[in-house]
Order: C-alpha cells, then sequence, then structure tokens
C-alpha cells in the first residue's frame, strides 16, 4: 500500500491527537508515528489491522445478496407451504471463513451488523467448506432458470437445493 505525503501527515496527526485522547497507548501511537514519518511501507498494514488492505468488489457483493435471496425464497416457500425440504441443502450453511473471496465477510456484515435476511438469522455463518460458494452459484442459476420467484413449490425447492 502507497500513501501520500499529505496522507502520512494527516494520519500522523491523528496518531498525535490520539496520545492526548488515551495517554495509556502513547508508546503504540508514537511506533505508529514513527512507521508513518519513515514511510515504513512494509508496517502500513499494522497501523490499524481492522482496514483490510483490499476490499470486496461489487459483483461479489452483489452475489451474496443474490444467494440470500435465494435461501430467502426457499425459506419464505417452506414456511408458507409448511414444507420440510429433503435435501439437506436447501439451509443456508454459511461461507468458507477461509476463503479470500470476500463472500464470509459481506454476508455476515449483512446479516449480523445490518440485521438484513432476519429469516436466516439461526444460521451460520461459516460453511469451513471450500464447496459451498460453488454449489451456491448453481442454486443461484437454477432458481433464475425458474424464473426468480419467491414463491416456489416444493419440487422446485429440491431443484433448486440440488443443483449442480
Amino acid at each position: 500500500m502507497k500513501l501520500t505525503q499529505a496522507e502520512r501527515l494527516s494520519l500522523w496527526n491523528q496518531y498525535e491527537i490520539l496520545k492526548h485522547v488515551n495517554p495509556d497507548d502513547i508508546k503504540e501511537y508514537e511506533r505508529n508515528q514513527e512507521i508513518l514519518s519513515n514511510g515504513f511501507e512494509l508496517y502500513y498494514s499494522e497501523l490499524n489491522p481492522s482496514i483490510y488492505e483490499s476490499g470486496v468488489d461489487e459483483a461479489t457483493c452483489r452475489e451474496v445478496q443474490e444467494i440470500l435471496n435465494v435461501f430467502r425464497a426457499i425459506t419464505f416457500s417452506c414456511d408458507r407451504l409448511k414444507y420440510t425440504p429433503k435435501s439437506y441443502h436447501a439451509q443456508f450453511e454459511g461461507f468458507d471463513g477461509n476463503g479470500s473471496t470476500g463472500h464470509y465477510g459481506f454476508a455476515q456484515f449483512l446479516r449480523r451488523t445490518l440485521g438484513l435476511w432476519d429469516e436466516l438469522a439461526d444460521r451460520p455463518d461459516n460453511s469451513h467448506s471450500s464447496t459451498s460458494l460453488n454449489h451456491y452459484r448453481a442454486m443461484v442459476r437454477a432458481w433464475d432458470r425458474l424464473g426468480g420467484n419467491y414463491e416456489l413449490d416444493a419440487a422446485e425447492i429440491e431443484q433448486i437445493a440440488d443443483a449442480r
């Protein structure tokens, strides 16, 4: 990551203010100021480890929303029909938390921070499976072929859940 001299100065000043606001952390702030003063790019990522160097692109965000909408359609349809799917895959199992694609983090943000897709609130965040994303993509394609309808019948639910 590159920072301009103006960005480095601005951040250095922020740490100067923080030293007065939170004197217990002066050593950390002074270390961060030294990193900025000297332009030690290797250590920029340590200035605030909660800010990721790369973001999650719009396409990935939209894909997560589409996948969650498939499970919304399945969940609402099952509730309406009072139907219990035969397929285990009709339940959202989260995204692989070890993957670097951003799906997991964005889905967690949508569901846990924003409280969206609350009908899936009791479902896990981490599938612990590198294959879940490919299966979800197949489910989206199947749902799209069926018209992207939120009122599915039992056969459509099973068809989507078992899509490959």
